[in-house]
C-alpha cells in the first residue's frame, strides 16, 4: 500500500509538534512492514529527502492566487487545502497513492478529497472547537476555523481520533454520520537507548513541566499549586520547558510568564522557577529522568505526547483528570490525577509523591507497561491499516456508483 501522510513540518525536530511525532512513528513502522509512504510537509528545512514532498503551489494554484489578488483578496490559511491537494496530485500521477491520512485543521481534508479523488482518513488531532480557548473562539478567525472544520468533517466518511472523548464530542458537535468512526491511539516507539526514570538517581526536589505557557496547557494552575507546595517544601524546584505563548485577556495583550509570576508577588516562586524555553527532545528526555515527577496541568487534551513520552520513560505523572488524559492515565495505577483547574488538588497529588517516593516507582513502571502494550507502533499500525483498507473499499464503492 502507498500511503500519503500530511504533516505540519518535516523533519521531526524542526518544530515541537505532536502531529509530526505521530507521522514520524507511523512512517517508520509502515516502511518496516513493507509499505510505501510519501510525506507531504507544510514546512521543511529545505533539504531534499526521498519520499518527502514540500507542499507548494503548482501552476493552477498560482493562477488562482493571481485571480484572488486581482479581485482584491489574498490567499489565507484556509486556502492551503487546495495546495496540499495539488501537491498530492502531482506525486500521485507518477506514483499512485492508495490512501491519505491528515489532520482536520482548517477544513483542508475536504479540499484534498475533492482535489485528488483519493480516500482520505481524517485523524482528529484537535479539533478547534475543543482546543481553542474561549477568547480565541470569539474571534472571527476562530469562528471561521470551527465552521470550516465542521463542513469538511461532514463530508469525511472515515474519521479516527486518539481519544474516545474527542471522537464522541466531535461527532455530537457536528452531528456527523461517518461510515467509519474509530479510536486509533497515537503510536510511540521505545528507543533502545531511551533513559528510564529511577527513584535512586532522580532529584526529589525537582518537578518538571513540558508544555506551552498558555491557557490550554494550564501552566498558570501549576504555578499556583507550586506556590502552595513551597510553603512546606521551600527547596522545591519547578523546571519549565516550552514556549511562552501567554494567557489571553479580553482587555489587552497576552499575559506572559514573567508578568504572571511577578503578579503572584511571591519571591519564592520567582527564585525556584527554572524556565528553560524550548529544548530538543533528547534534552527533555534527560530532564524527565532527573525530576521526581512530570506534571501535566492541561485544561483540555486529546492524547498528548508530553504524557505518553513521560509514561514510556517510567516517569511518575501527575495530570489533570480531563478529556483524553482521563482515558490515558488510571488514577493510582499508572499516574495520579487531579481535578482540572484546581491548584489545591493538584498540589495535594504532587505532595503524595513528595511524601511517598516509593509510590513513584510503581506508577512509573505501570505507566511504561501501558504504553508498551497499547501504543507500540506495530499494534497501532495494524489497526490503522485496517482503517485504510476500509477507506479504500468505501471509495471504490462510491466511484462504482458514479
Amino acid at each position: 500500500m502507498h500511503v500519503g501522510l500530511v504533516s505540519p513540518a518535516w523533519p521531526p525536530g524542526l518544530t515541537p509538534n505532536g502531529i509530526v511525532t505521530c507521522v514520524d512513528v507511523l512512517q517508520r513502522e509502515l516502511l518496516a512492514q513493507g509499505h510505501r509512504v510519501s510525506i507531504f510537509a507544510l514546512r521543511s528545512d529545505g533539504q531534499a529527502r526521498s519520499g518527502v514532498h514540500l507542499v507548494e503551489p503548482g501552476p493552477t494554484d498560482r493562477l488562482r492566487s493571481r485571480a484572488l489578488r486581482f479581485a482584491g483578496r489574498r490567499s489565507t490559511v484556509f486556502d492551503t487545502g487546495r495546495t496540499i491537494a495539488s501537491t498530492i496530485r502531482r506525486v500521485h500521477a507518477l506514483e499512485p497513492i492508495d490512501v491519505v491520512e491528515m489532520e482536520e485543521s482548517f477544513g483542508w481534508a475536504a479540499d484534498v478529497a475533492a482535489g485528488t479523488r483519493l480516500p482520505v482518513v481524517v485523524k482528529l488531532h484537535g479539533p478547534a472547537f475543543v482546543t481553542m480557548v474561549e477568547e480565541e473562539l470569539q474571534t472571527a478567525f476562530g469562528a471561521e476555523k470551527v465552521r470550516r472544520e465542521g463542513l469538511a468533517l461532514e463530508r469525511s466518511p472515515v474519521i479516527i481520533a486518539p481519544s474516545q472523548c474527542t471522537l464522541r464530542e466531535t461527532v455530537a458537535r457536528y452531528r456527523l454520520q461517518p461510515r467509519v468512526a474509530e479510536r486509533v491511539v497515537n503510536p510511540l516507539a521505545a528507543a533502545p537507548d531511551l533513559p528510564l526514570w529511577d527513584p535512586a538517581t532522580c532529584d526529589r526536589r525537582s518537578l518538571l513541566f513540558v508544555g506551552r505557557f498558555d491557557k490550554t496547557k494550564g501552566a498558570d494552575v501549576l504555578l499556583l499549586a507550586f506556590q502552595r507546595l513551597l510553603v512546606d517544601h521551600p527547596d522545591l524546584k519547578l523546571v519549565f520547558v516550552g514556549p511562552d505563548g501567554g494567557l489571553p485577556r479580553s482587555d489587552g495583550p497576552n499575559v506572559h510568564l514573567p508578568e504572571f509570576v511577578a503578579a503572584l508577588g511571591d519571591r519564592a516562586v520567582e527564585r525556584n522557577l527554572d524556565y528553560r524555553g524550548s529544548l530538543r527532545s533528547e534534552d527533555i528526555a534527560s530532564l524527565r529522568t532527573s525530576a521526581l515527577l512530570t506534571v501535566i496541568a492541561s485544561r483540555r487534551e486529546n492524547q498528548p505526547y508530553s504524557a505518553l513520552e513521560a509514561l514510556l520513560q517510567a516517569c511518575p505523572v501527575v495530570c489533570s483528570d480531563t478529556s483524553g488524559l482521563s482515558e490515558l492515565v488510571e488514577h493510582g495505577v499508572t499516574g495520579l490525577k487531579a481535578r482540572p483547574e484546581d491548584p489545591d488538588d493538584l498540589a495535594a497529588q504532587i505532595r503524595r509523591l513528595l511524601d511517598q517516593p516509593e509510590l513513584g516507582r510503581s506508577l512509573g513502571l505501570a505507566g511504561r507497561r501501558h504504553v508498551l502494550e497499547h501504543h507500540a507502533p506495530a499494534v497501532v499500525v495494524r489497526q490503522t491499516l485496517d482503517v485504510y483498507r476500509r477507506a479504500v473499499e468505501l471509495a471504490g464503492g462510491a466511484r462504482a456508483r458514479h
